[in-house]
């Protein structure tokens, strides 16, 4: 009888120490798929994670100009189709050198797109300068001569010393004080082609 209770007492211990084993084995294997990558990641790692994008994160999305002006296109949740990325997943989609800016905060993620032009306003906006010489029209504000509208058929000789010296001036405007700067926007850029070519009539019956 008492061998019995010992062999059954055994086989108690061993069922209980199988079990035991099998424990630990499944939880070592399936613990760490209940975390998140990116705390898995840090654990391995000891790196900060990259914050991820949730459908609660906001997104704003922006194009931000050669002539300076940045434009907002959207503010709100982050779309399904940008839910699960982090930062770098993010810079793979977005990557830096086709124009894309990323900056990932706390639970905001700014997206922003270099646009090679005007915004809407610039893009009307003309000014007078000099190319090869020649009095000219450029589209744009100062300070940007990438476009040439058009050169003027006016005598720049005959026009007066004053004119002549801000025309001349307008191809250093960036290089200018804030002062010089404010003087030439008001008297040689125009907020659209209708104004510079008023200007320009007056004078060419200025220089005749």
């Amino acid at each position: 009888m008492l061998k019995i209770a010992k062999n059954l007492l055994g086989a108690i211990i061993l069922v209980a120490a199988v079990a035991f084993g099998v424990y630990l084995v499944m939880d070592s294997i399936t613990y760490p798929q209940l975390k998140p990558v990116s705390n898995v990641l840090q654990t391995f790692t000891g790196q900060q994670a990259s914050p991820v994008v949730r459908s609660n994160t906001l997104l704003l999305k922006y194009n931000e100009y050669s002539c300076g002006d940045v434009e907002l296109l959207y503010r709100g949740n982050a779309p399904r189709e940008l839910t699960g990325l982090d930062y770098n997943r993010l810079k793979l989609k977005y990557p830096e050198s086709q124009g894309w800016k990323l900056t990932f905060r706390d639970n905001e993620l700014d997206i922003t797109r270099k646009v090679d032009g005007f915004c809407g306003m610039h893009k009307e906006y003309r000014h007078l300068g000099m190319y090869e010489g020649k009095l000219a029209v450029f589209q744009g504000p100062l300070g940007y001569n990438n476009v040439v509208l058009s050169v003027v058929n006016i005598d720049l000789n005959l026009l007066p010393d004053d004119i002549k010296d801000k025309i001349s001036r307008a191809d250093r405007f960036n290089e200018l004080p804030a002062a010089e700067q404010s003087e030439l926007q008001k008297a040689i850029e125009f907020p659209n082609e209708t104004e510079i070519y008023s200007v320009l009539e007056n004078l060419d019956e200025l220089v005749q």
